[in-house]
């Protein structure tokens, strides 16, 4: 561990000129082959850098067609336990992400962005100016956490199980969306995207031990579905039960890891930090 925090110093001094301290390091962030379009499926803005990265980060760098969507808004349970407003919070949540994946692939944070519906889904999708192949995908559903949504808490959780009818954005409010809008809704981006490989966060459940975010599981499972029948490759990535295994990335992609979250923990008030992060940057764990 004293290594890491060694490799992490020496990250934040070089943010500034991270695409180029990467390029000795590229073959650490196992970039993917000519050909390869890559799709992630997550619950909250920050899920793939913590848990799916570094092979997030191959994909960027060596400019393959990526494709990030994030169900939630991630408000979580800001404005309820502390004065901030969570419809801002969302926003510079989105602010993090965009500036973390420009920051990565060497542009400028410069993106155009349209909503869209997808079936009955509103969703926000962006582009980046200087790399037009990367896209993200706003949703904005409820966060598990939050309280305010529609029945409850664990929206996501419910919404998946049938437990409720249908669940508003929380960003930008529209329709009353079901299961099956949801579902419906991704395997349209996947079938208009036709990704490779689709990622996901780990579909099985929550151990007894670190138990994963519910929202984790749900957006996976949602993933899951929505790729039934497409032929694309699934690899999932364990959440937050990492922390209990042992670290297993070498200290270069650590070192990246560490430096683009950083990019993006500046925008999120609630990511200052502690073991948890700690122990997420050091680890990424397929389950398959």
């Amino acid at each position: 561990m004293r290594a890491l925090s060694l490799v992490v110093a020496v990250a934040l001094v070089l943010i500034p000129v991270a695409p180029f301290a990467v390029r000795p390091i590229r073959h650490l962030l196992g970039l993917p082959p000519p050909g390869e379009r890559l799709v992630q499926v997550v619950a909250h803005p920050d899920d793939d850098l913590l848990f799916m990265s570094p092979d997030l980060f191959g994909g960027v760098i060596a400019g393959r067609p990526t494709m990030t969507v994030f169900l939630t808004a991630g408000e979580g349970t800001a404005g309820l336990d502390d004065g901030q407003d969570p419809h801002a919070y969302a926003r510079q949540r989105q602010e993090g992400i965009r500036a973390a994946y420009a920051w990565l692939a060497g542009v400028p944070d410069r993106w155009r962005g349209r909503t869209v519906l997808v079936g009955r889904v509103p969703v926000r999708i962006e582009r980046l100016v200087g790399r037009p192949r990367v896209r993200l995908v706003f949703v904005g559903l409820p966060d598990g956490g939050d309280p305010r949504a529609d029945g409850g808490g664990h929206a996501l959780s419910r919404l998946l199980s049938g437990a409720t009818g249908c669940v508003r954005a929380f960003v930008s409010p529209g329709p009353c969306l079901s299961k099956a809008d949801v579902i419906g809704m991704l395997a349209a981006l996947l079938a208009r995207f036709r990704p490779t490989e689709l990622r996901t966060l780990d579909p099985s459940g929550t151990p007894a031990v670190h138990p994963d975010h519910p929202d984790h599981t749900a957006s996976a499972r949602f993933a899951k579905a929505a790729a039934a029948g497409l032929g694309v490759r699934v690899r999932s990535y364990r959440g937050y039960p990492i922390t209990s295994l042992p670290p297993n990335l070498p200290a270069g992609a650590a070192w990246v890891k560490q430096a683009v979250f950083h990019v993006y923990r500046r925008h999120d008030y609630r990511a200052r930090g502690g073991a948890k992060y700690r122990g997420w940057i050091a680890r990424m764990y397929r389950t398959g």
